[in-house]
């Protein structure tokens, strides 16, 4: 093997392929164009805190994630990447990648807030309202006034 050679296959070895991973734009590029959000998301992102904090979730119900098809690149007009940005910006947590649906990226900060650690799997898996509710029972569980029972799983 020539010294040329060695270093043809060198740099070959070192250039393998990468997995194309999709990042948070084109998930959201992809949400804004299949449900034609409009700039008005943005307002309801803004007073989605206050509606959620009266709400009472109670609901003992899974909900898995429907698949979504998405294009590994987006094109975006002006107007739809503005709103792209703003979004990001607005939630701006680790969780948005996984959002499914408007709702989701709704839920996004404040599931986020309950919990930063959720599993990748668990984010790809189930829908954001029902890790939402599962979240909130546990600290509901956990409060000094409701004792949780010895042996019972928090």
């Amino acid at each position: 093997m020539t010294f040329l050679q060695h270093i043809r296959n060198e740099r070959a070895r070192q250039q393998k392929k990468k997995p194309l991973k999709r990042d948070v734009f084109n998930q959201i590029c992809s949400l804004v164009k299949q449900y034609d959000l409009k700039e008005s998301f943005l307002s309801v992102l803004d007073n989605v805190e206050d509606d959620l904090s009266g709400e009472n979730l109670k609901f003992n119900r899974v909900r898995l994630k429907a698949p979504m098809e998405r294009p590994l690149f987006s094109l975006a007009t002006k107007d739809e990447y503005a709103l792209i940005m703003s979004i990001i910006d607005k939630v701006n947590n680790s969780y948005l990648k996984f959002a499914h649906s408007p709702e989701e990226i709704l839920l996004c900060g404040l599931l986020y807030r309950l919990n930063p650690s959720l599993t990748n799997e668990k984010l790809m898996r189930y829908h954001f309202e029902t890790l939402l509710l599962h979240e909130r029972a546990k600290t509901n569980n956990t409060e000094p006034n409701n004792k949780v029972q010895d042996g019972a799983k928090p």
